[in-house]
């Protein structure tokens, strides 16, 4: 198509592919979903769109950033049948932003959007410097990012924390979305009664394996939910945290990806070792005291599991709000 979009003709095409694959009528407009990206991201949209494709009808609008040449303007359609033989759609417009890099502007695909639904604006691009959320404002309903494309998840939420208050449309984080079975088990292990106390009695936890992103996360999710006091880390050193005159200390070691698997150590001032752990068959291990040793079934979320959980809510999650408030 043209180097511009011009909303008329790539509605008019839009049209002729939804006929063609779906000559009967198609539920197509339950949100509009925006996604920067570049080259070398190409894998793991495909993965999310993939996903998304049946369970959820959207127009999807994806900004190739970087992309050479002169901007232009492509059209797609893909459809499905469900179980209940309604028919679903992803309507795709693919903006190629050329050496002007005019395509990554908003006003360029502002047009493109279905008015009256839901806008949301997922920046699968690198992280450093990028203009998130503040470029999307009066825009998007809401911004999605990944923590994981940061080399540096410490020094990010470092930045990220203080602006995030002044933030006019909501942030959601993939990183926290992958996060959140391993919070809902680690939550279940120390709820059993004789479990309670070891959790405040605790002197270190280590995890073994993980994203820097997620670990970054899930030891301020403990920090915050158990008043502990002290500052994070950089990458590679352990956090010296204190509750009274209770020292705690976080470690990380063999960070990978948190799919891969991982392993939590629990130590407690009694000399005490928990365990939570992977057992790459479909379910988590743990081995507390007494009756909290148990197995348990556990189940990663892939990037398009987090997408489509996220379209799905209607905000930002508030814990992730309260753990972001308190940073440090």
């Amino acid at each position: 198509m043209n180097r511009y979009a011009d909303p008329v003709a790539v509605e008019a095409e839009l049209r002729k592919n939804l006929q063609e694959f779906s000559p009967n009528e198609a539920r197509t407009n339950l949100f509009n979903l925006v996604v920067y990206t570049e080259n070398h991201d190409d894998s793991r949209l495909l993965e999310a769109l993939n996903y998304l494709h049946g369970k959820r009808p959207a127009r999807v609008i994806v900004v190739k950033r970087n992309a050479g040449g002169e901007t232009r303007t492509d059209v797609n359609a893909r459809c499905v049948t469900d179980v209940n033989d309604k028919v679903l759609c992803i309507q795709e417009i693919v903006i190629s932003s050329g050496e002007d890099h005019a395509g990554e502007s908003p006003e360029f695909w502002t047009p493109l959007v279905i008015r009256d639904i839901p806008v949301f604006v997922w920046w699968l691009s690198p992280l450093k410097d990028a203009p998130v959320p503040e470029l999307f404002d009066g825009i998007a309903d809401r911004c999605f990012i990944d923590s994981r494309n940061t080399p540096d998840p410490h020094s990010f939420y470092s930045e990220y924390a203080k602006r995030f208050s002044t933030f006019n449309t909501p942030v959601s984080d993939f990183s926290w979305v992958r996060l959140g079975p391993l919070l809902k088990l680690t939550a279940n292990f120390f709820n059993a009664p004789d479990m309670r106390e070891k959790l405040h009695d605790l002197i270190s936890v280590q995890f073994v394996g993980g994203h820097r992103s997620e670990v970054e996360l899930y030891f301020h999710w403990l920090k915050t939910r158990l008043e502990w006091e002290g500052k994070s880390s950089p990458l590679g050193h352990p956090w010296a945290l204190q509750v009274g005159n209770r020292k705690v200390k976080l470690s990380h070691t063999k960070p990978g990806v948190l799919e891969n698997g991982f392993e939590l150590v629990f130590q407690t001032a009694k000399g005490e070792q928990l365990k939570l752990r992977d057992s790459k068959e479909g379910f988590a291990v743990a081995e507390g005291i007494g009756t909290s040793n148990y197995t348990a079934v556990f189940r990663y979320l892939s990037t398009g599991n987090a997408l489509v959980t996220e379209v799905d809510k209607n905000a930002t999650d508030r814990l992730y709000q309260d753990v972001l408030g308190v940073w440090n």
